[in-house]
């Protein structure tokens, strides 16, 4: 299993000019490589490979020696495959019919990536904890939470955000016990909303910390201070930077909340079930659609999903036409259809309770239902391995054998079967002559 970690880099004052020395060679290899396929197909008709261009990365390693050549040949060569993957991906959008989307110039890189040949986070004679990054040299590290045991680093990502410099840690680690074929112990239905950001089945509500709502008036004035400078100036670059750390801030309050409330739903409950939205299609007109991007209902979806999986949970997709509708003890639906204004559910059965709460309730019940059908199909498929695989009999010798062997079945004989299997007994009204 892959899992990502990141921390975040305190560079020395040094090791900055380098590191944005990277940024800016890997946007010049990005837009040679790029050149150099395009000219190739207009000019010759051909196309350029990711083993073409990495067997001429030595050539141009060796012409650039104070550009390209102080980059390391991992990083570089992550670059020739970023670009591969995106023609990839646009060759593929082409055949399936979608907008193709052709990979454009960059002017600037955000990232580089590269495989350690060994565990790059070390501990330095003073006690902090550094990350080596190649041509670049140890970067602290602010080491927040320690790696899980057994996890082997296959890449690192080093990223600049916003005034900020980030490493990601892409680990592989054992698998996880699958879950148990068992009902839960402990199952829990979520509705996702706008007044309350998750609704439990069990009646408990999750208020919304409506993040983007609390700094956007300073978001809205950093725009407005963005606007009155001069595109391409000094104070034009800086002005977005600080605007970028605005977002930046927002976006990490959002993740950080996620990760707060999907580790608590996954350490109390193994089972949670939740709406199967599409928040994308669901703000596309919609007077709401500013609240429901702040809300981040798709990663704390996902977020819960991984997590029950390391602790061998389960986290189920329900399908969320009539959820708000149906009553959760009858299951009727409501006459006349609610409104959005509506907050109470009353039905004829007697049944009276909030609105949310009906709705989770709905939610556990089919994620019940979806997870008894696939426990039950599961089962079913479930057949007896054999301890060898069963071998194909044939010739004129096997014949003979059956031959002889079928005349001496005859008023329950019991018959052994080939290569271990189980015996049976044949009885017939007729002997076989």
């Amino acid at each position: 299993m892959r899992l990502s970690f990141q921390y975040r880099l305190y560079p020395l004052a040094v090791q900055v000019p380098c590191l944005q020395a990277h940024r800016s060679e890997l946007a010049f290899l990005w837009n040679h490589a790029l050149a150099e396929r395009c000219d190739a197909w207009t000019n010759e008709h051909r196309s350029i490979h990711y083993l073409d261009q990495q067997r001429l990365l030595t050539r141009w390693r060796a012409y650039d020696s104070d550009g390209l050549g102080r980059l390391s040949v991992r990083v570089a060569q992550d670059c020739l495959q970023r670009l591969d993957l995106a023609f990839r991906a646009f060759f593929r959008r082409v055949q399936q019919g979608e907008r193709p989307g052709y990979p454009r110039r960059r002017r600037e890189v955000d990232s580089f990536t590269f495989t350690p040949h060994r565990h790059p986070i070390t501990r330095s004679r003073n006690g902090t904890w550094r990350l080596k990054v190649p041509k670049v040299g140890e970067l602290p590290l602010r080491l927040h939470r320690q790696l899980p045991p057994g996890a082997k680093v296959k890449t690192v990502t080093v990223r600049y955000e916003a005034g900020a410099w980030f490493s990601t840690l892409s680990l592989e680690i054992p698998d996880p016990a699958p879950p148990p074929r068992e009902p839960p112990h402990a199952a829990v239905g979520v509705d996702l909303g706008l007044t309350h950001l998750a609704t439990l089945s069990t009646g408990e509500s999750v208020e919304p910390p409506r993040y983007f709502h609390v700094g956007e008036a300073r978001l809205r004035k950093e725009h407005r201070r963005l606007s009155r400078k001069r595109r391409g100036s000094h104070r034009y670059l800086r002005q977005r930077e600080r605007l970028a750390r605005a977002h930046a801030r927002v976006r990490r309050q959002r993740q950080w909340f996620a990760h707060q409330l999907s580790h608590d739903l996954a350490e109390r409950y193994d089972l949670v079930a939740f709406e199967d939205l599409n928040a994308a299609a669901m703000m596309e007109g919609n007077p709401l659609a500013k609240g429901l991007a702040d809300a981040g209902w798709g990663r704390l979806r996902e977020m819960t999903e991984y997590k029950e999986t390391l602790r061998s949970g389960r986290c189920l997709r329900v399908p969320a036409r009539g959820t708000t509708q149906e009553c959760s003890r009858c299951g009727r639906c409501a006459d006349p259809p609610l409104k959005l204004r509506d907050t109470a559910y009353r039905c004829p059965c007697g049944y009276q309770g909030d609105r949310d709460v009906n709705a989770a309730r709905n939610v556990l019940a089919r994620g019940m239902n979806l997870l008894s059908e696939e426990l039950r199909r599961s089962s079913a498929e479930v057949k007896r391995v054999e301890s060898r695989p069963t071998r194909v009999l044939g010739g004129r010798k096997v014949y003979q054998r059956r031959r002889a062997g079928s005349r001496k079945r005859e008023h329950g004989i019991e018959v052994g079967a080939p290569f271990g299997l189980p015996t049976w007994t044949v009885r017939l009204a007729v002997p076989i002559p």
